[in-house]
């Protein structure tokens, strides 16, 4: 007896060895074999053989039929099984052995955020998890949604929670799917989980979903518009009818103590709340929040950012360092073969007061160095946010002369790739000398001169304003010198500035990453403010949500045109191709750039560029279209909504386009029109008529043909051609934009194929 005792206990000790953490275990390579200990935080609700368990220190999947039926939720098992992955996920397959060690035990959830789970869900992966406030559902169009639809075997949703989102997805399995959204806000019990590159959370049923007890009524839907030089209107919606209160404070810098002193007050029992502040400042931030109250209860917001219109001119100047393609100009041809060194040492040499600068790169152009040391004798105050990399030179001249410098100082393994500079922003004696200068550019030889680049600059003192929040949340301070201990970069930043600025009646929006979600802000723009296209130039795209995005958009009949650098490899470029298992049938009409010297540095996309009255975007700036510059790297963009930047930009992209292989004919402002395929050629009388200065043209063509559209004045001078290409049957109109042309009769022809087809009268009266 004493013998089998020893024999057991040997087994037991082997087998107590053998032990190991989960997160030992996920460490480990891939097919090892090992055994861990931990409490399940799933029943049968996925309907997969899927089961999640973790312990202190990390979660893991066990991916079997026999362990999936054996077990049950708060079961505490001894699993061994053979490390393997599933599209990222860490998981035991198959699962050799397991034993039941207790039963009814209950997981805690770990509260995180959903910028946690976006940025660092490796750390949370397969456990139970919590998420609080949830103010809104986006499907991944970004369209608000109501109802919890599922097709298949899930749906992915994002939540919105803290100004940040992260994906959801609902299992047909789970009693969730189709059932109506909770009213916001509500927190939410899941499975922290991984699909590919993307981290999502999976929520088991309905008792995941908690709303808060009393309290007042659910907030959402916190918006701000009408953007004036002093007032703004602030919207949201409650769950039931309650009363509006707004209170506000200027918000000076990161590091001012919260004391509101404003508020505004509306007895009135809505459910949709619209306030007016009035009396504000000309080009400031504000941080303001809003509450509700109804007989339960009051509920209040977090604290939010909005910005007012400045009395700046709103100027906006955009260059290119290599050729262009005016043909496609409305008016302004763009500016290409662009010095760009000239253009910024000009902006350097009019700074009066200070120069705020956060670039990637900054050497061999010893000229531009010269111009802020000469800055900074004369008394320019020159602040320099940097990356972590060895300095380069030029970094190292800078430091010489006296100018302070902030290197990132967190997760230096990520970068600090911004390129932004803002003149003349801390000062208060005028907003007319308040710029910032952005777009692709790194301050270097090859990429001034050599690489395919873009710079866009703009005088405005709220955006400049923005831009230097953001700076001095890297910088640590409001202050002359860096604070290092406060000095925020990559994860750590918090989303902390108004996005939506009135730049003197142009809308543009500032996103910076990764406390802005901004992958999630482009495919937003793509979801819902392409109407006919999107064209893109991109040094790396690797991100598919993105790329996603726009096949869905290709999808439903949009064009899609686009040009890559580097290796044609690359998944993105393969997928749109029309190479691999999830190509694009049938192909984008996109190239690799292989025919110019240098790299294609670009990072922008262009929605609705050719169709003025489309409301067209530009987004463009440091950001690369990658898990990394979501996730982990300091960047910044602009989305620009104006015809006149879309088509600078369209003129620049046309270029690239056709030198790197691409054949098809961008037309100006040529849109078609739903209706049944005419049955003869016919040209439409103009409308309005006269006009001032802008009138549209109707056309119909039953057979595919070789169209142009010309206007001439009453001379017979051809004063501009509205179509050039081939088009097939069916009704467009195109736009004529005479704001260059002097009052007068102007005549315009359709041609098909050669052949007159008619000729009409117009009056432009100014």
């Amino acid at each position: 007896m004493t013998k089998y005792l020893l024999i057991l206990f040997i087994l037991a000790s082997q087998l107590q060895a053998q032990v190991i953490t989960i997160d030992s275990a996920r460490k480990v390579p891939l097919n090892t074999i090992v055994t861990v200990r931990g409490v399940i935080s799933t029943s049968s609700e996925l309907g997969i053989p899927t089961v999640y368990f973790q312990d202190p220190t990390a979660g893991l999947v066990g991916y079997d039929a026999a362990f999936f039926n054996g077990t049950d939720y708060g079961d505490s098992v001894q699993v061994t099984g053979t490390m393997t992955e599933y599209n990222g996920l860490r998981e035991l397959q198959p699962v050799s052995s397991f034993t039941v060690l207790d039963s009814g035990l209950t997981v805690v959830p770990k509260v995180v955020t959903t910028t946690q789970i976006r940025v660092t869900g490796e750390n949370y992966e397969a456990q139970l998890i919590k998420i609080n406030n949830v103010t809104a559902v986006h499907n991944l169009q970004g369209a608000n949604v109501t109802t919890w639809t599922v097709t298949s075997s899930g749906t992915n949703y994002r939540i919105i929670s803290g100004g940040d989102s992260c994906e959801i997805r609902i299992y047909g399995s789970t009693n969730i799917a189709n059932t109506a959204i909770p009213p916001f806000p509500f927190s939410v019990i899941a499975l922290a989980s991984q699909f590919s590159t993307s981290y999502q959370i999976l929520p088991r049923s309905l008792s995941d979903f908690i709303l808060p007890s009393g309290g007042g009524p659910l907030l959402s839907l916190i918006t701000y518009s009408n953007i004036q030089q002093n007032s703004v209107t602030i919207n949201w919606t409650t769950s039931a009818p309650a009363d509006s209160k707004v209170r506000w404070m200027l918000s000076d810098s990161n590091y001012q103590p919260v004391l509101f002193n404003d508020s505004v007050y509306n007895a009135s029992l809505v459910t949709n709340h619209t306030v007016i502040l009035s009396g504000l400042r000309p080009g400031k931030i504000y941080m303001f929040n809003v509450s509700s109250t109804d007989t339960s209860g009051t509920k209040t917001s977090s604290n939010l950012y909005f910005a007012t219109q400045s009395t700046s001119s709103g100027t906006i100047n955009v260059y290119f360092n290599r050729a262009v393609d005016t043909t496609l100009s409305i008016g302004e041809k763009a500016q290409g073969n662009t010095n760009f060194q000239t253009k910024i040492i000009s902006r350097i040499n009019a700074a009066q007061y200070s120069i705020d600068m956060a670039v990637y790169s900054f050497n061999e152009l010893t000229q531009i160095r010269d111009a802020l040391i000469n800055a900074k004798i004369r008394g320019v105050k020159i602040r320099f946010v940097y990356d972590s990399r060895t300095n380069q030179a030029l970094v190292n001249d800078l430091i010489a002369a006296g100018i302070p410098i902030q290197k990132r100082n967190y997760q230096t393994g990520d970068i600090m790739h911004n390129k932004f500079f803002i003149f003349d922003n801390r000062d208060t004696s005028s907003a007319n000398d308040d710029w910032v200068w952005t777009g692709s550019t790194n301050v270097t030889q090859d990429q001034f001169f050599t690489d395919a680049n873009n710079v866009i600059e703009i005088q405005d003192k709220t955006l400049a304003a923005v831009y230097t929040r953001e700076f001095e949340e890297m910088w640590g301070s409001a202050a002359e010198l860096p604070n290092p201990t406060l000095a925020k970069f990559g994860p750590a930043k918090t989303d902390n500035v108004p996005h939506i600025i009135n730049v003197n009646g142009t809308r543009i929006e500032a996103y910076f990453s990764p406390s802005d979600n901004p992958s999630t802000q482009i495919e937003n723009m793509i979801a819902t403010q392409t109407d006919y296209t999107i064209y893109f130039c991109a040094f790396a795209f690797t991100k598919y949500s993105i790329s996603n995005a726009m096949k869905s958009r290709f999808n439903a009949g949009r064009d899609v045109k686009g040009v890559f650098d580097g290796d044609t490899s690359g998944g993105v470029f393969r997928e749109m191709k029309g190479f691999g298992p999830y190509a694009w049938n049938p192909p984008a009409d996109v190239w690799i750039d292989n025919a110019e010297p240098g790299i294609l540095h670009h990072k922008y996309i262009l929605i609705d560029a050719p169709y003025i009255n489309s409301n067209p975007a530009v987004e463009t700036g440091s950001f690369n279209f990658s898990n990394n510059a979501t996730f982990n790297n300091d960047e910044n963009y602009l989305i620009v909504y104006s015809p006149r930047v879309a088509n600078l930009y369209l003129q620049e992209f046309y270029k690239r386009y056709r030198v790197s292989g691409g054949t098809g004919v961008i037309v100006i402002g040529v849109e078609p029109i739903a209706g049944k395929t005419p049955f003869k050629f016919e040209l439409q009388q103009n409308y309005p008529n006269p006009f001032n200065p802008k009138s549209t043209i109707v056309y119909n063509i039953p057979k595919t043909s070789d169209i142009k559209l010309k206007v001439y004045d009453i001379l017979g001078r051809e004063v501009s051609e509205l179509v050039n290409t081939v088009q097939q049957a069916g009704n467009y109109k195109a736009t004529f934009d005479a704001s260059n042309l002097a009052s007068g009769i102007y005549f315009y022809s359709l041609f098909a194929d050669g052949n007159k087809i008619d000729s009409k009268k117009m009056v432009l009266i100014k």
